[in-house]
Parts: structure tokens; C-alpha cells; sequence
């Protein structure tokens, strides 16, 4: 079956779904995920309201604003204030048991965007969650060979985790990942099998290429080939990043390493572990087996989910890293140093 057919086989599925989840409502980047889904529903009869996260800088807005156009449907951009980031950076604590920055500011923009879905009265939001892991969408797995990816496509369409489905149940609102159906995953195995996944078009290696191919079929050529952004740089939220560095100083991250015994490796780290422990929030027990070594929680496949620490096969170690590395010891089991 050729490319086109099978990602116009998942269009057909993922319109079907959202049809019968009578979804109104799609929390929209204009990235790849987003405009699939969207333009399923648009086949499917469906006139979703666009709901989009713009902080100042956002990479996202002229792509959703040519989605939106094209498709005529109506975008609801949503512009954070500082104060109301933070709030929904204390949401994601209290749906997930974390301190990782990059999950942290990730859902606080899903959580702005869910909270102005529940503010319009969205029956139902659909996401663009499952469309990286399953159609090989993340860069660093190009160069992985097709036993690799074999692997990786049979955990993640058991396991994979989106902070989506946590921190809709915790704001009460219904969430839809169709890209992460039954249908999805068998399609995504197809997918596979055929070399749909991972292609070089003029020079440059896309993922997602069946998705791509179709949303360039149907019109939407400006996005179809827009290189993938993770949410914290297209929503413009990583700004978050540097708030919360802004808000910690050296002797906090002396005293949670002390209190905790977490090696803080970033001051928004020590900003989310400050916050976890303020609000009373649990936290994770100490690993009896594979041990992160930066706060000692238990490693699952070589992923800290509490700290967002990783171990690769080599056995370096990498985690979203400061100056505040240096201050609480964590810049010692870096392979290469301080790094964000």
C-alpha cells in the first residue's frame, strides 16, 4: 500500500473517532499532530473551535493562523500572563509526580489551553498526543536502526505517558487522543513495515512522512513539511524556564539539596521541588533498583520520571541542567557539564 493510501486510511479513522466522540474542540499547535487531526475532522464534517497557547515569541502562531484560513474554523488563541502560567504550573504538580522542567512547562501550556477549553464549554478536546511516538515523529530516532524503532513502536503503543490525560482529569475537562486509537497503533505498524515513517525529501530526514504527505495533499503544504517543535518552544512557554530561574536563588538550591537530598540540577528544578513541597504534594519513594543518580527515584528504561534524568546505553548521563549544578553537586555526574 502506498504511503498516501495509509495515511488517508488514518485520516478516515481518526475523523470516524472524533465523529463519534462528538469532539468540538482540538488544543492546536499548527504543528504536524494538530493540523492531522484537525483537517480528520474537517473531512468528517466536524468544525472544531482551534484552541492555541501563545506566550510572547511563540513559533506556532503563523502556522495556525494558515490552518485556521485554509480550513476555515474559527481560532481561539489563548496569551498567558505570567501569574496565570505559574498557576498551571501548580496544576501539572498536582496531576504528575514530577519536577522535570520540560514536563512541568509542557503542561502548563496543555493545562492553559484545557482551562479555555472548559471556559468555552468543549464537550470534548481532542490532542495531537501519540502522533511523535507512533509515526516516528522525534528527531533523535532518524538515526536509529529499524530493530531500534521496532522496539521503541511496541513500548510506547503499551506505555507511553501524556500529560494531556492526567491534567484533564485533574480540570475536569474530557480529552480525545486519536493518534493513539487501536486504529492508530495498527496503522503506525503498517506504517513501519512500509518505510512511511522516517523519509529524506530534498535533502532533509522527516518523520511523520505519511502524515506529512497527506495534510500536502489536501492542501495544507506550509505545515505539511514545518520541522517539529517540541510544545515548550512552538507555545513560546519555555520562557517559563527562565521565570523560574529568576525566582530561585543560590542558598534555596543549597537547602533543598540538604532537606531532600535531591542533587538540584537547575534552578527551575529547585523552583518545582519548592512548589511540590509548599503545596503538600506527594513525593516519589526512594528506588530499591536502578536508582536515578540525581534524586534516586527508579529509573524505567534508563528515564528518571521524576527529574526527567536520563542514562543512555553508553551509560552517560544527561538531565535539563543550570548553574545551579554546580552549587548542589549534580555538574559532577554530567558527562559533559552543565546543559539545557
Amino acid at each position: 500500500m502506498s504511503c498516501e493510501a495509509l495515511g488517508l486510511r488514518l485520516l478516515s479513522r481518526v475523523g470516524d473517532l472524533l465523529r463519534r466522540s462528538s469532539c468540538d474542540c482540538v488544543l492546536f499547535s499548527g504543528g504536524i499532530d494538530t493540523s492531522f487531526v484537525t483537517l480528520a475532522a474537517v473531512e468528517a464534517g466536524l468544525r472544531p473551535k482551534l484552541i492555541t497557547v501563545l506566550f510572547q515569541g511563540s513559533a506556532d502562531e503563523p502556522y495556525a493562523e494558515y490552518v485556521s484560513k485554509v480550513l476555515g474554523l474559527d481560532l481561539i488563541k489563548v496569551r498567558p500572563t505570567p501569574e496565570e502560567a505559574l498557576e498551571c504550573i501548580d496544576v501539572a504538580l498536582r496531576s504528575m509526580v514530577t519536577i522535570d522542567p520540560i514536563e512541568a512547562v509542557s503542561g502548563s501550556a496543555v493545562c492553559l489551553g484545557l482551562r479555555k477549553a472548559r471556559e468555552l464549554g468543549c464537550r470534548c478536546v481532542a490532542t495531537g498526543d501519540g502522533g511523535d511516538e507512533l509515526f516516528i515523529g522525534y528527531d533523535f530516532l532518524f538515526g536509529r536502526d529499524r530493530n531500534y524503532l521496532d522496539g521503541w513502536l511496541s513500548r510506547v503503543a503499551s506505555s507511553a505517558f501524556f500529560n494531556s490525560v492526567p491534567i484533564s482529569a485533574q480540570l475536569g475537562v474530557t480529552v480525545l487522543l486519536p493518534l493513539y486509537s487501536d486504529d492508530a497503533k495498527a496503522i503506525s505498524r503498517e506504517a513501519f513495515n512500509e518505510g512511511c515513517d522516517v523519509r529524506d525529501v530534498n535533502g532533509t530526514t522527516y518523520g511523520k512522512y505519511l502524515m506529512r504527505r497527506v495534510l500536502e495533499l489536501k492542501g495544507l503544504s506550509l505545515v505539511a513539511w514545518r520541522r517539529k517543535d517540541p510544545i515548550t518552544r512552538g507555545s513560546g512557554s519555555e520562557r517559563l524556564l527562565g521565570l523560574m530561574s529568576s525566582l530561585v536563588g543560590d542558598e534555596e538550591v543549597r537547602s533543598l539539596t540538604s532537606l531532600t537530598g535531591v542533587l538540584v540540577p537547575s534552578r527551575p528544578h529547585a523552583y518545582l521541588l519548592g512548589r511540590r513541597l509548599s503545596l503538600r504534594l506527594p513525593m516519589p519513594g526512594k528506588a530499591t533498583r536502578n536508582l536515578c543518580p540525581i534524586c534516586g527515584s527508579e529509573l524505567r528504561d534508563g528515564f528518571c520520571r521524576f527529574c526527567g534524568a536520563y542514562i543512555d546505553e553508553a551509560g552517560s548521563l544527561s538531565v535539563y541542567s543550570d548553574d545551579a549544578s554546580n552549587i548542589s553537586g549534580a555538574s559532577r555526574l554530567l558527562s559533559k557539564g552543565p546543559k539545557g
